[in-house]
């Protein structure tokens, strides 16, 4: 995993954080996950990459839970890829999504959007109302 924080970002909606981690994983030859974390206005605060194998990556909600508190974050955006794949969320995707909307929520952080991107685009969670 990697992490980089206090990018400089000053009023990134959390559309913009959205489209930054989906860019950050497409065209990965693994699954890869990637965070932003923001504070209630948008801005991007930090960022973590976790990289997986070939058709399945563990989702880290500790540390994702970690990070949010330790930057104090309000909001977290994630996006995953599916390298070899359609953008259409797995039984697994919407398992591992759900736990970690439950443990965010727990510490008053709000998961806002959990981006799908294989070929030919991103398949959104908020949009099918899964968040």
């Amino acid at each position: 995993m990697t992490f980089h924080a206090s990018l400089p970002s000053p009023g990134t909606p959390f559309a913009a954080a959205g489209q930054l981690v989906a860019d950050s994983v497409a065209g990965e030859q693994i699954e890869v996950a990637a965070f932003a974390y923001c504070d209630r206005a948008g801005r991007v605060l930090g960022l973590r990459h976790a990289r997986g194998a070939a058709d399945a990556i563990d989702l880290p909600v500790r540390r994702v839970a970690i990070d949010a508190l330790s930057l104090d974050a309000a909001v977290v955006v994630m996006a995953h890829n599916h390298p070899h794949g359609e953008a259409w969320p797995s039984r697994a995707d919407r398992d591992a999504t759900r736990r970690l909307a439950d443990a965010l929520r727990t510490f008053g952080v709000r998961l806002h959007e959990h981006l799908v991107v294989g070929a030919g685009g991103a398949w959104s969670f908020r949009a099918a109302g899964l968040l």
